[in-house]
This record gives C-alpha cells, sequence and structure tokens, in this order.
C-alpha cells in the first residue's frame, strides 16, 4: 500500500494488490472522515492503523462513493463507525452485493472474513454536505461509472475525492455512458479544484485536470461514434478488436495496462445496447 498526503489533512492510499484502488481520509479538529475502503482487509487495516496513530481524534465517519467490492470490502472493518452513502448505493449492496461477495470471496481467499455493510445514513435528492470540525465534505451524485456513483468535494481544500468517476479510462459497463459524460461535465464546472483523487491510479494536479476530464469526454463521444460503425456496417463482435485504446485517444499503459481490458469491455457494452436496441 502506498500513501501520500495531498493537503495538510487529507491523506490518499493506494492499494498495491488491486488496481491502484484509491481510498481517503480527512483528518479534522473533531475527529476522522474515510472514504472508500482497499480490496482486500490487509491493507485496509494498514490504512485504519495509521490513521488512529495520527492522534486527530477517531475515525467518525466512512464515506462508500458506490457499491462496488474493490471500494466496500473494508467497511466491515469500520466498527462503530457511522457509514454514509447515497440511497442508491445502500439499494445496490442490498441487491448485487451479497452475490457479488461470495463469488469474490471464491477467487479471492483473502476475503474469507469479509462481511456486507450497508450505509446507515444516506441520502437521495440533492447533494449531501457533511461538516465535522471545521471541514465540510459535499457529496454529489454523479451516475455513469455506476448509477450510485459519488463523489466528494471538500470544499476548504478544494479538493475532489472522485472515486470512480474519474479513472484513467472511463468505465460504463456497470452504469451508462451518456450518464458519465453528464458527470465529468459537472466537474468541470467547480471552480479552482487544487487536485482530484482518481478511484484508481495517479492524483490529478491542477494544470492537468481540465484536459484529463476533457479527454475522458472525448474518449466517451468517439467510442460510440466507433461502435456505431461496426454495428451500422452489419459487423460482427470481432470486428470491434479493430478499435484500439489509442485510436480512440487514450493510452494502454495506465494501471499496468489494465485499462486495454476496460476499453474492451466498454466497446461490447456499446455493441450489445446498439444491437438490442435495433433489433427492438
Amino acid at each position: 500500500m502506498r500513501r501520500e498526503r495531498v493537503s495538510d489533512d487529507i491523506y490518499v492510499f493506494t492499494s498495491d494488490l488491486y488496481a491502484q484502488v484509491t481510498a481517503s481520509a480527512v483528518a479534522t479538529e473533531a475527529g476522522i472522515i474515510v472514504i472508500d475502503t482497499l480490496p482486500f482487509p490487509e491493507e485496509t487495516r494498514l490504512m485504519k492503523d495509521f490513521l488512529e496513530g495520527l492522534g486527530r481524534g477517531k475515525i467518525r465517519y466512512l464515506i462508500n462513493t458506490h457499491w462496488h467490492g474493490d471500494h466496500t470490502h473494508g467497511s466491515f472493518l469500520f466498527e462503530g463507525v457511522q457509514l454514509v452513502g447515497h440511497q442508491k448505493c445502500a439499494e445496490a449492496l442490498l441487491e448485487l452485493g451479497a452475490v457479488t461477495l461470495q463469488e469474490s470471496k471464491e477467487s479471492s481467499p483473502e476475503l474469507e472474513d469479509v462481511e456486507l455493510k450497508v450505509p446507515d445514513i444516506t441520502f437521495d435528492e440533492g447533494d449531501m454536505l457533511l461538516h465535522l470540525g471545521g471541514k465540510s465534505l459535499q457529496m454529489v451524485l454523479t451516475p455513469g461509472h455506476t448509477p450510485d456513483s459519488t463523489v466528494v468535494y471538500v470544499q476548504e481544500d478544494k479538493v475532489f475525492l472522485a472515486a470512480d468517476t474519474v479513472m484513467p479510462l472511463p468505465y460504463f459497463v456497470w452504469g451508462n455512458r451518456e450518464d458519465f459524460i453528464t458527470s465529468l461535465q459537472s466537474i468541470l464546472e467547480f471552480d479552482s479544484v487544487e487536485s482530484v483523487v482518481q478511484g484508481h491510479g495517479e492524483v490529478l494536479l491542477r494544470g492537468e485536470i481540465q484536459e484529463v476530464i476533457q479527454s475522458s469526454i472525448n474518449y466517451l463521444e468517439v467510442i460510440y461514434e466507433r461502435v456505431k460503425r461496426v454495428v451500422d456496417a452489419g459487423q460482427g463482435l470481432a470486428a470491434l478488436g479493430r478499435i484500439d485504446i489509442e485510436s480512440c485517444g487514450m493510452s494502454r499503459i495506465p494501471l499496468n495496462g489494465l485499462v486495454q481490458d476496460l476499453h474492451q469491455a466498454n466497446l461490447y457494452a456499446l455493441y450489445q445496447d446498439m444491437t438490442n436496441s435495433s433489433q427492438g
């Protein structure tokens, strides 16, 4: 696990074990707010031990940005901590969480002790503002990666804890491409953001934020047009293999090459959606 500090009071923890997943923590005068956990208990325990040793008080809240296990598997380790999330996140965990957790346990014995936890403080309409110890955390629903995806903006530090709404490659197989574009555009409307913590990969600094997010928007638009040509020409799934990630304006290097797999999954999801729509 790698640890870094993006402001005086905000820490980011990056997994060494799975896809460079990130979790974050905001240390306040009245305790600590954790945003997401790491995929495996081993690393989440290290993160929790570090935070409890900071001398900044107890961990008071844990925010789930969305229901996916690589961000929520560690929630059960935070006993006595209030779990916060969007209502859609709570619903998704109840509907899908147990099944996907069991599937994950079958392939990863390290998850044997993981227990499903669901947010007990939720919001639905509009944004939610969490105030603690001089910090204001604004939670905003940003669907696209998943319907329940949420970003957390730390107003005093001007730091976006963006989870999987911002990644080295936008991935929408569990969500919606059009919603993703709208959500990314909404992030660009925030003024003077100092840094963006991606759900996977490196922290984005002020000078690169707009370019990176605009590149993601462009990618989501380009792949739609590329897949549409394949469908309109009556070509099969094999034709998707010729739509390489570079020709869509992105690099295959980030996340140790995992983005190439995400890209192909995006293309397949779009193809299936378009062909199903045309048949309907």
